[in-house]
């Protein structure tokens, strides 16, 4: 019962703290004037409405992506040293990225755009890393099936933002062959699938901790002795 109630206390933490960092987003996009198709997140830094939203919805994300690894631990889910430390380092990316904005010309900060950069990297790919260890001790589990589908859903996303990105990165340096194809894959939409993507991962990591304890406990109740 202890564990139960343990995995029900980190997953309403989870929820509640990354529907508020969802809504928080929600809300920057529809007080902001920036273009949420070509601009990316981290631009939303410096916005005519909204300032400092972004920062405080990153936070609330890495949060809860802290309270997910909770209800893993208390689910007794197998994880090994890898899952858990890219489960931290996710976590960590995001709330670095979030105390450390990207660096703009109206705004400039070399440095902190540098840190926010290198964070934004890490984070994105320790989320999905974390799911692919995951794939093995959830081998012939239902859990399984739901990880790996949203799991290609990330990394095609990921994919795809870094191809827009670099394409925008090759466009700002003034070749112009690659100014139509940051039409084509618009930096912006493809941050936010990748977005989408990685906070369904923690819904499903949230789903495994919870059916590997309901399961769990199934399994002592069938086999205590009966008076």
């Amino acid at each position: 019962m202890g564990n139960s109630r343990g995995v029900q206390v980190w997953r309403l933490t989870a929820l509640a703290a990354i529907a508020w960092g969802l809504f928080t987003i929600v809300v920057l996009h529809l007080v902001s004037s920036h273009d949420p198709i070509h601009d990316t997140l981290s631009s939303y830094t410096i916005t005519d409405r909204g300032q400092g939203m972004l920062g405080a919805s990153v936070l609330s994300v890495a949060i809860g992506s802290l309270a997910v690894l909770g209800a893993l631990v208390a689910g007794g889910v197998s994880m090994t040293f890898s899952t858990k430390a890219l489960l931290i380092l996710w976590a960590l990316g995001l709330a670095t990225a979030a105390v450390f904005p990207a660096s703009y010309p109206q705004s400039p900060d070399p440095v902190s755009g540098e840190i926010h950069l290198y964070s934004c990297l890490i984070a994105f790919a320790s989320l999905p890393g974390a799911a692919i260890t995951m794939l093995e001790p959830l081998r012939g589990t239902a859990e399984r099936v739901f990880l790996v589908r949203w799991l290609r859903f990330g990394l095609g996303a990921v994919v795809l933002f870094g191809l827009s990105f670099l394409f925008v990165r090759l466009d700002e340096a003034g070749i112009p062959l690659f100014h139509p194809l940051t039409e084509v894959l618009p930096v912006g939409l493809t941050q936010r699938l990748t977005l989408v993507a990685n906070v369904a991962l923690l819904f499903v990591l949230l789903r495994v901790a919870v059916r590997t304890e309901t399961a769990r406990a199934a399994v002592l109740v069938t086999s205590a002795p009966r008076p």
